[in-house]
């Protein structure tokens, strides 16, 4: 009987670029083996897994409610028919592993009542709610953030491993100045922006940021003003500006490696997919950090913030007149940002081969 992996998570791209690093790496290590991936129907895993190559099974989003309405009443019986759905997928399965998110906590729960083994990783610096409940039954689990680890329970044996994040943006990291040019240049060009102006690279999330949307069209005469040239990921659920010389809308940016080596700043939410690749390509980023859930975009922007990599600012304090405004001392202390060294990044191996330790014991 072949073997097979269970990777859960999905909603967003920080749950769902990490699960697919892990699979790329154990695709290559077992090529025999059964890779499946599970996620919701709405998730952008429906994007992002099959044009990996690999399969998708969806089952029902099971929403955290986060504060008393009439649905708090209907949550424990979405989970229960979320959970008995997953148990059919989960059966066959040699070890289940999560990464957070809305597939989670059923997988987990389904899992765990057959007895399958557990993995799970955490990227944030504060856990959510669906690893926290994955945890109970997990018999590895790995952190991104020390501060993940910092918990009563299971959470104390966690191993911090970092991120795994896609291989190209890891190799990217390490080619010759050289290289990093053509590659800048080239994706520049293919984007019909100058190769001699100053590039600023803006996301909100995979979902995008209407509040940092606005900000940034409210500041593009300034920046037209100053040579500098923005590329806008606004999010495919907002609607897509008016592109100009120097201002190139998307809807998504499919090729973040290449994103990343063309741009001289980056202005982002700081999500921890996020932070741990502005850190392997070494970019100065301005983090503004979501201002819900449990704190945990805060948390993860602070070690970038700690070594001068990035300057974070509250959502409520970012707006043009707040970019206008510091903008001389922010481009200075971008363009003298040198990272002392390239952190090693090697998660997706440490899970691998954790996972085909256990499978084949």
């Amino acid at each position: 009987m072949k073997t097979t992996i269970i990777l859960a998570g999905g909603g967003t791209a920080g749950h769902v670029e990490p699960a697919l690093a892990v699979a790329h790496w154990l695709r290559k290590a077992r090529p025999d083996w059964q890779l499946c991936f599970v996620g919701t129907k709405n998730g952008l895993e429906n994007q992002l897994v099959p044009s990996a190559g690999f399969e998708l099974t969806t089952i029902p989003k099971v929403l955290m409610p986060r504060q008393f309405t009439p649905s708090v009443i209907m949550w424990p019986f979405k989970l229960v028919y979320a959970t008995w759905k997953s148990l059919s997928i989960c059966r066959s399965a040699n070890l289940v592993i999560g990464f957070g998110g809305y597939a989670s906590p059923p997988i987990y729960l389904a899992a765990a009542l057959l007895r399958k083994p557990i993995y799970l990783h955490e990227a944030n610096a504060i856990p959510g709610w669906a690893n926290r409940l994955g945890a109970l039954f997990a018999k590895e689990i790995f952190i991104a953030f020390s501060r993940a680890g910092n918990k009563v329970g299971r959470w104390r044996n966690a191993k911090l491993i970092g991120m795994p994040i896609r291989s190209e943006i890891i190799e990217n990291s390490g080619k010759s100045l050289e290289l990093k040019s053509s590659i800048r240049i080239s994706q520049l060009e293919k984007w019909r922006l100058a190769v001699d102006k100053p590039t600023i690279l803006v996301f909100g999330g995979s979902q995008g940021s209407r509040h940092i949307n606005e900000a940034i069209l409210q500041t593009l005469s300034f920046f037209t003003e100053k040579g500098i040239q923005v590329v806008h990921s606004v999010g495919r659920s907002n609607p897509l500006p008016t592109s100009t010389e120097n201002y190139l809308p998307l809807a998504y940016i499919d090729d973040m490696p290449a994103a990343y080596q063309s741009c001289d700043l980056v202005i982002a939410r700081s999500g921890a997919l996020t932070c741990a690749e502005l850190a392997a390509v070494g970019k100065f980023a301005i983090l503004i950090p979501l201002p819900i859930g449990n704190g945990e975009q805060s948390a993860n922007a602070l070690d970038l913030q700690t070594i001068g990599a990035a300057q974070v600012i509250d959502d409520n304090k970012f707006n043009a007149d707040w970019l206008i405004s510091n903008w001389d001392e922010i481009w200075r202390t971008s363009r003298e940002y040198k990272p002392l060294s390239i952190p090693k990044f090697d998660a997706s191996q440490i899970i691998g081969t954790a996972i085909i330790e256990e499978v084949e014991k």
